[in-house]
């Protein structure tokens, strides 16, 4: 009789390193970990980024993101062209190579003073993520807010702002949430409005919310300006932000006033101007006149009064007494 193992799917198997699961599992997403098990599944035949995008139904740019963070950790290596193991030194290595000579003595060239603070790489934020779970569930979130696989790039920006910046993991997540609804869900703006909050200390799950009630306050109303003006509806500027907060709701001027405002700037500049339709608002707010009616009564009132029918400067009956009338 013979016999035989029938192992079913485990008939074929391909090694994955410990160090993925202990280390990684718990730590990368689950894109990154479709892309590296195809990586592995794979490791006996060439493949590009593209043929690994087919195969998981996945975006190229997404897969190359996954690609540079298993480079970044260290988990693999890409050398001219071909993935594997990133190199070691051992112990034994290290002991061969013979020792240096000193170097020459040299003044310490002063460091250069950095305009911004430097990203950390992609080992430094993994070993983060393993040694606290809220920044673990920082990357999570923003890969959830996002509706994306989050970049190195971007995973780098967040840890900027989280250690660098200073603001709590909650602030963090509260701000990418208030970015995806007004459609600006990249880290450009977010690390820009992030600068500011910590400049404010704005850095409590309170202040954040005030803020951002403030920036959504502003944006309705640049879009009531928007509108009275004419203008086409576009995602509003801060400056355009701060004015239209201003007008609508600290001055409380309805939309007739504001027409009227940007009529006369266009009368006295032949186009809009935000900082000059401001400052015609903030003169009637100061002198109290908030309808059309007052803003007409205002100009006739400027208006200078006519002179009346002409009249002699001279007194016409002194100067018959005094005149000389001559006879013939």
């Amino acid at each position: 009789m013979e016999y035989h193992i029938n192992l079913g799917a485990w008939k074929s198997v391909f090694a994955v390193p410990s160090e993925l699961v202990d280390k990684h599992l718990k730590l990368a997403g689950a894109a990154q970990l479709k892309v590296i098990l195809w990586v592995l599944r794979n490791a006996d035949k060439g493949f590009t980024v593209e043929e690994i995008a087919n195969a998981l139904n996945m975006q190229a740019a997404d897969v190359r993101d996954c690609m540079q963070y298993w480079t970044e950790t260290g988990m693999i290596a890409v050398l001219d062209g071909a993935i594997q193991p990133p190199p070691l030194l051992t112990e034994s290595r290290e002991e061969a190579v013979p020792a240096s000579p000193p170097p020459v003595q040299q003044e310490p060239k002063p460091k250069a003073v950095l305009s911004r603070p430097e990203k950390p790489d992609m080992k430094y934020i993994a070993q983060r993520m393993s040694e606290d779970q809220n920044i673990a569930f920082l990357m999570q979130s923003a890969d959830e807010i996002f509706g994306r696989i989050t970049s190195p790039n971007d995973r780098a920006t967040l840890m900027l702002i989280y250690e660098h910046y200073g603001l709590p993991i909650e602030v963090i997540i509260m701000l990418m949430q208030y970015a995806a609804e007004i459609g600006k869900c990249h880290m450009r703006y977010i690390e820009k409005v992030a600068i500011e909050w910590s400049d404010r200390e704005i850095n409590t799950l309170e202040l954040a919310d005030q803020q951002i009630k403030y920036l959504t306050s502003g944006r309705n109303a640049a879009r009531i300006v928007q509108r009275t003006i004419g203008q086409e509806e576009h995602s509003p500027t801060e400056q355009e932000i701060a004015f239209a907060e201003m007008w609508v709701n600290q001055w409380h001027f309805t939309t007739d006033m504001i027409r009227k405002a940007y009529e006369t700037c266009v009368d006295a500049k032949g186009k809009y101007i935000a900082k000059y339709t401001n400052s015609i608002l903030e003169r009637w707010h100061r002198s109290g006149i908030a309808t059309p009616e007052q803003v007409k009564a205002e100009k006739q009132a400027k208006k200078p009064k006519k002179k009346d029918s002409y009249q002699a400067t001279y007194d016409i009956a002194a100067y018959e007494s005094t005149s000389v009338i001559y006879e013939e």
